[in-house]
C-alpha cells in the first residue's frame, strides 16, 4: 500500500464545514429534537449537532461537534419577558460545574477586563430582555462566576425591523453602534456602521418598482464600491446580472443568475464571471413543490466537482443528503490522481 502525501480538495472557494445547510431553509411541522450526523470515509456515524426545542418551537439546547468530539453546548432558558442564553465550549459532561457559583456581580468591575487569558473557550450568560413582539431590546454578557463584560441595545420599528444596535463594554464605553433606515415598503435603505478605531461604514440601497434591490453603494474610509443588478428576461428564462465596481465608473460583471424551468420543477443556476468569461458554477435542481434535490459545483473548466442529492421526510424537512466530491490524491511523488469521494449527512427528526 503506497503511503498517502497529500490530499486538497478541487471545490475551489466552496466551503465543506457546513455543505449540509439548506439557504433559507424553514423548518415544518412541530420539531421536538433535530440530530444531525456525518458518514465520511466509509465509516459509522459521527454527531455534527444535537436541537432540541420546546412546544411551541423555541430552541432548549443547542450540542455542537467537531470531528464527532463535543464542542459546545447552549442553553436556553425562558421567562416572561426574558430569554437567558448560557454558552459552554469544551465543558465536555462539566457544564452544570463550571457556572454553579453564578451569580450576578452587577455593580463589581471584571477583575480580568482587558487582559488576554490562555482559555481560548467561551463560557458566558446572556441575558436577553424582550418586547411584546418578541424582540431583543437588551442583551447583558456575563461571565461563569457572573461580572458583566458588555451590553447591547436595540431600538425596532413598528414592524420589528432593526433600526438601531449600540454596544458597550462593562464600564459603558460605547464600543459599536449600527443604525438602519427603511423606505415606505419596509426595505432597508441606508445603513451606518461605526466601531471603535475603525473609519465609519456607510451602505446605501436602491430599488425598483417590484421591490428588487438595484444597486448597492458602499462607502468605507472614503473608499467606494458598488454592486448593481440588472434583471432581464429572456423566453421562459429569467435573467439576474450582477456587476461590480470599484472604483464606481469600473463596472465589471461578476455573477450571472439563470432561472429556467425543468420538468416538474425548476433550475437556478450561479455563475461566476472573470474577465468576462465564466468560471465556476452552481447549479441549483428543485422538484415541483420548490424542494431543492439536487446541487451541483462545476469549475473553470465546466468539470463537474461536486454534488449532492437531498432526501425528505414526510413532513418536507430533508432527513438525507449524499454528497459525491471530487479530490486530487498524491500518493508518494506520482502523479496526482483524481478519485471521488462520498460522504453523507443523515438528520433524525423527532415530532412533538
Amino acid at each position: 500500500m503506497k503511503k498517502l502525501n497529500y490530499l486538497f480538495l478541487l471545490i475551489g472557494f466552496f466551503s465543506s464545514a457546513q455543505n449540509y445547510i439548506v439557504e433559507n431553509e424553514k423548518l415544518k411541522g412541530n420539531i421536538k429534537s433535530i440530530d444531525l450526523f456525518i458518514i465520511e470515509y466509509s465509516n459509522k456515524e459521527k454527531p455534527v449537532e444535537l436541537k432540541t426545542f420546546d412546544i411551541t418551537g423555541r430552541p432548549l439546547v443547542l450540542k455542537k461537534y467537531n470531528d464527532g468530539y463535543f464542542r459546545s453546548e447552549e442553553r436556553n432558558e425562558y421567562k416572561p419577558n426574558q430569554i437567558i442564553t448560557t454558552l459552554c465550549e469544551h465543558c465536555g459532561d462539566n457544564f452544570d460545574q463550571y457556572f454553579s457559583k453564578f451569580s450576578i456581580k452587577e455593580n463589581q468591575k471584571y477583575p480580568y477586563s482587558g487582559y488576554a487569558t490562555n482559555d481560548p473557550s467561551v463560557r458566558n450568560k446572556t441575558y436577553k430582555t424582550i418586547d411584546k413582539k418578541g424582540n431583543i431590546v437588551l442583551e447583558k454578557y456575563y461571565t461563569e462566576e457572573g461580572y458583566l463584560t458588555s451590553i447591547a441595545k436595540s431600538t425596532y420599528n413598528a414592524q420589528s425591523k432593526l433600526l438601531s444596535r449600540e454596544s458597550y463594554d462593562d464600564e459603558n464605553k460605547l464600543l459599536s453602534s449600527t443604525k438602519s433606515i427603511y423606505n415606505k415598503s419596509n426595505l432597508i435603505t441606508e445603513e451606518i456602521s461605526k466601531s471603535e478605531n475603525r473609519p465609519v461604514l456607510k451602505m446605501n440601497y436602491f430599488y425598483d418598482d417590484l421591490g428588487r434591490i438595484t444597486l448597492e453603494k458602499q462607502n468605507y474610509n472614503n473608499s467606494l464600491y458598488e454592486t448593481s443588478y440588472d434583471y432581464l428576461k429572456e423566453k421562459d428564462t429569467a435573467k439576474i446580472l450582477r456587476y461590480s465596481a470599484s472604483p464606481p465608473k469600473d463596472k465589471k460583471l461578476y455573477q450571472i443568475e439563470l432561472t429556467y424551468p425543468k420538468q416538474k420543477g425548476k433550475i437556478i443556476e450561479k455563475q461566476n464571471v472573470s474577465d468576462n468569461k465564466v468560471g465556476y458554477r452552481t447549479v441549483y435542481e428543485y422538484d415541483e413543490t420548490q424542494k431543492l434535490v439536487v446541487q451541483k459545483y462545476y469549475d473553470d473548466k465546466n468539470e463537474l466537482i461536486r454534488e449532492a442529492h437531498y432526501s425528505y421526510d414526510k413532513n418536507s424537512n430533508w432527513s438525507e443528503i449524499n454528497i459525491s466530491e471530487t479530490i486530487n490524491l498524491i500518493y508518494n511523488n506520482d502523479s496526482p490522481k483524481k478519485e471521488i469521494q462520498k460522504k453523507k449527512y443523515i438528520r433524525k427528526i423527532e415530532y412533538f
